[in-house]
């Protein structure tokens, strides 16, 4: 304790008490104030505010439970401590002494010892009440300032939201507009390629016609496998699944590779019952998945040889390896399967690399499992590890049927009549094709998932 610290009134008819309260009150410890009555005392009390009282009961005029209920009605006093230093030891007289807010009492003639620990004690408990009260205090005026913090960041958040759905949907549309105003010209340029091959006769030129379709379908592709990409890592919408059996997506596959196979001379091997095997699916994105990944492995192996297609069931999964012959994977491959743009060297078919990234977010989006190592002797194996029955976690996975990204992946080649050898019917024929063209890449079209990459390399990047 300080000196002057703490400060006390004593209350007492009797002038000898407070006398012997000030020797056994050090002053160095306690500032003490004295009254001889009730009234003394609620004036007192209502001019300072004290750490204790030590009041008699039996005093001329207002009587000491009086005169407690009085200085406890004072606000500057309300929750002072109140000791009665009293003669009484009846049960009533201490009844009432707590009833009237009393907090403790001593009978006379008291112990020193005593009624230093009471006062210590007392006080100490005041004080402690005290600084509870300016913590509670404190707390809840930075709860309030914490409160209003947050309702001004949640509303901010709000505002954020509102701008990020904003953005979405002019993402959206922005996406449809790409689609559109990229597809509708190169619909254009593919028709009139298609009609020059009909027209010309020089090999030559027929080679550069050629060339010019291949750099157009690889345009159109790359431009699909974005926007796929893009629509798999930005919407979370109910994925519409239906039972597939993994044969159709393998036929499915090899259909449309057909044409590279037999340039290649690569036989297809397939192994397991793959008729009977189903799984649970968005055809649209597993027929996608397989394409991308046989189409990978048909890539980078070499002519006359053979890739494995080996299907089989280990609960709860059905596992599909595809296993090439091909030079395999690079270390920095290896490292950066899946990511974007990163999966090895630029190469000659300027494939960069978007085939396995987008079969791991289709994968992700069945809650599937996509690996991939380097076989022993020579090529390499992806094995997809498909859920047989899907949970209803999955059917909620990150995938939407957007029209845009349907015409995208689906559009159909407009049909073209072959023209005729004369000048006025070739250039009627033209206007025609250019129109079904426009109208075709106008048009809501249905959906064919595939990648096709248009040149040979055995360099293995995914």
């Amino acid at each position: 304790m300080n000196s002057g610290d703490y400060k006390i009134l004593a209350v007492d008819d009797n002038p000898k008490t407070l006398k012997l309260l000030a020797i056994l009150l050090p002053s160095e410890k306690f500032r003490i104030d004295y009254a001889f009555t009730g009234e003394e005392a609620i004036k007192l009390a209502g001019e300072d505010c004290y750490d204790l009282v030590l009041l008699d009961i039996g005093m001329p005029g207002m009587d000491g439970f009086e005169t407690c209920k009085k200085i406890h009605n004072n606000q500057k006093n309300r929750e002072v401590p109140v000791i009665f230093v009293t003669g009484r030891s009846d049960i009533e007289s201490l009844k009432k002494a707590f009833q009237s807010g009393g907090v403790d009492y001593l009978t006379k003639p008291f112990n020193p010892d005593e009624l230093l620990a009471r006062v210590q004690t007392h006080i100490e408990l005041k004080r402690y009440k005290d600084n509870q009260k300016r913590l509670n205090s404190w707390l809840e005026e930075k709860i309030v300032e914490r409160t209003h913090e947050i309702q001004e960041a949640n509303a901010k958040l709000e505002l954020a939201n509102q701008e990020l759905q904003s953005l979405d949907v002019a993402k959206t549309e922005f996406l449809r507009m790409i689609n559109h105003e990229i597809r509708t010209p190169l619909n254009t340029i593919l028709g009139f390629i298609n009609i020059l091959k009909d027209e010309v006769k020089s090999s030559n030129l027929i080679e550069i016609i050629e060339y010019l379709e291949i750099s157009s379908a690889r345009m159109e592709k790359f431009l699909m496998v974005v926007l796929q990409i893009t629509e798999l890592m930005t919407y979370k919408k109910l994925l519409s699944v239906e039972v597939i059996p993994v044969g159709r997506l393998i036929d499915s596959s090899l259909v449309k590779l057909q044409t590279k196979l037999i340039s290649k001379a690569i036989t297809p091997e397939i192994e397991g019952n793959v008729s009977k095997i189903v799984i649970q699916g968005n055809f649209k994105l597993m027929d996608l998945c397989f394409e991308s990944v046989i189409e990978n492995a048909v890539q980078h192996s070499p002519d006359g040889s053979k890739i494995i297609i080996r299907v089989v069931e280990e609960k709860p999964y059905v596992v599909c390896e595809i296993i090439d012959a091909g030079q395999g994977f690079s270390e920095y491959a290896l490292s950066n399967l899946f990511k974007f743009f990163a999966v090895g060297e630029r190469h000659i078919d300027q494939n960069l690399g978007l085939d396995l990234a987008l079969a791991k977010l289709i994968m992700d989006a069945h809650q599937g499992i996509i690996e991939i190592r380097n076989n022993e002797n020579v090529g390499a194996t992806v094995k997809l590890k498909l859920n047989e029955v899907l949970t209803s976690s999955t059917k909620t996975a990150q995938y939407q049927d957007n029209k845009f990204t349907d015409s995208v992946t689906n559009a159909k080649e407009p049909s073209l009549e072959n023209p005729r050898k004369t000048s006025k019917d070739r250039s009627r024929t033209l206007r025609n094709a250019h129109d079904s063209i426009v109208r075709s890449s106008m048009t809501e079209l249905d959906p064919v998932p595939g990648i096709e990459s248009q040149d040979n390399n055995n360099s293995q990047v995914g």
